[in-house]
């Protein structure tokens, strides 16, 4: 099938969807299907196992959503996707400008991921993060001072800012001013320690202003914009803030609790159609993660940190790449980000020409699709089931009559739908 004719049917595919009475159900709640593929990209950067969605869409419980939250919460899966963010804005990576190098890349990853997984509040975090003292390698706390691309007091400074205030700013820079590292005999190996000087310049004094002083309602607020932020794609308005913040301030500044109150708010819950709730491209490991599981495609990890190389096996799971300088073709094209600032907008979840191209085009993605419909289930099933199969597998749900109809009509191969489906908005985003 030539370009022209794949576009055209994929567009009378997506003409065919029902609208409203498939993705959204009496007062404009999403679809049971599609609240469960959300939150599971949300909460555990996945999607919904076929078991996971249809035992959601069966259940009459009035409690399934919080259910299923608290659930998710719990899983390791959320602390191994969450920490990824939060390793994205405290600049996890090894080679330049951040310069943590790979010892310390892991010791600090598994902070991160311990922080998660034990919802230690925000504060208590940040009080540890600005008091790390010590070896990078042995001191995982003290790899908030080393990872800032510039080791001067108005660089620290601009990076605490941006971290806990979302406000690049040199203000801050006396509290930096009597930070110093000094080498080891180890490999890369650096003590972080104070110099002498006045006992009021000092991160902790930092850290005192942000938790319990005259920067606190900035400092609470900026970590509400952030989960904003990853939620919706959007920073939020005033009146959401406030209300958010309250419930993370009521929440003891933990991160669960909070999301489990904003998730049961009528905005999250709300169904896509005219708007009710925006449209996100899946991130770009969540995405190459979600493409490898469905069609059994391996990863390609490129490092370019040289001393020493860093291996990866090609089952790793992109969202567990511990080392933002370890990237892959795939993670650069759909916009993962460098971690070289910690700003938000280091990440680009953005559709763009090139990335359209590819995933019309790779061969890759072509030999894969014709792999996982040659092994496992799909191999065992006739192909009226393969086609429920595939819409089942990439999109959470089954298909509709009118989809079935065009399907048949035009005699497409369970091979050419699923590569429509791969190449959908309603898979390529969440919605």
């Amino acid at each position: 099938m030539n370009a022209t004719a794949f576009s055209l049917l994929q567009r009378e595919l997506v003409a065919a969807q029902p609208g409203a009475e498939l993705f959204e159900v009496a007062g404009g709640r999403a679809a049971d299907f599609l609240l469960c593929r959300r939150l599971c990209l949300d909460l555990c950067g996945r999607l919904p196992t076929r078991e996971e969605t249809t035992a959601f869409v069966a259940s009459s419980d009035s409690d399934k959503i919080a259910s299923l939250i608290d659930r998710l919460l719990a899983s390791e899966s959320f602390a191994d996707y969450w920490s990824m963010r939060y390793s994205d804005i405290l600049r996890v990576k090894s080679e330049f400008p951040i310069n943590l190098w790979p010892n310390a890349v892991y010791v600090y990853h598994r902070r991160i991921r311990e922080a998660v997984k034990s919802d230690e509040p925000w504060d208590a975090f940040a009080r540890a993060l600005l008091g790390g003292r010590g070896s990078n390698f042995r001191v995982a706390e003290s790899n908030f001072l080393r990872a800032a691309a510039e080791r001067t007091p108005e660089g620290l400074s601009v990076a605490a800012s941006t971290t806990f205030l979302l406000e690049p700013s040199a203000d801050y820079s006396r509290y930096f001013s009597r930070v110093a590292w000094k080498s080891t005999r180890e490999w890369k190996e650096e003590i972080v320690y104070l110099k002498d000087g006045a006992a009021g310049d000092t991160p902790e004094a930092f850290a005192e202003r942000l938790t319990e002083g005259n920067l606190r309602d900035r400092f609470i607020a900026a970590a509400v914009k952030r989960v904003h932020w990853w939620l919706y794609g959007t920073l939020p308005d005033a009146k959401t803030v406030d209300r958010w913040a309250d419930r993370f301030e009521n929440s003891g500044l933990r991160l669960k609790p909070f999301l489990r109150q904003v998730l049961l708010e009528p905005a999250y819950l709300a169904g896509p159609i005219n708007g009710g709730f925006p449209a996100r491209r899946m991130d770009a490991e969540v995405l190459d993660d979600v493409i490898c599981d469905l069609t059994g495609q391996e990863r390609s990890f490129v490092s370019i940190a040289p001393e020493p190389f860093t291996y990866l096996p090609k089952t790793r799971r992109s969202v567990l790449i511990e080392d933002g300088s370890i990237s892959s073709p795939f993670l650069l094209l759909f916009g993962r980000p460098a971690r070289d600032s910690g700003l938000l907008t280091e990440r680009n979840n953005t559709i763009t020409a090139k990335q359209r191209l590819f995933l019309y085009n790779s061969g890759k993605l072509s030999n894969s699709i014709g792999k996982m419909l040659g092994n496992g289930r799909f191999r065992k099933l006739k192909a009226p089931e393969r086609i429920k199969e595939l819409y089942l597998s990439f999109l959470s749900r089954p298909p509709t009559a009118a989809e079935l109809d065009i399907i048949n009509r035009n005699r497409l191969a369970p091979r050419e739908v699923a590569w429509m489906l791969l190449n959908s908005r309603e898979f390529l985003y969440r919605i």
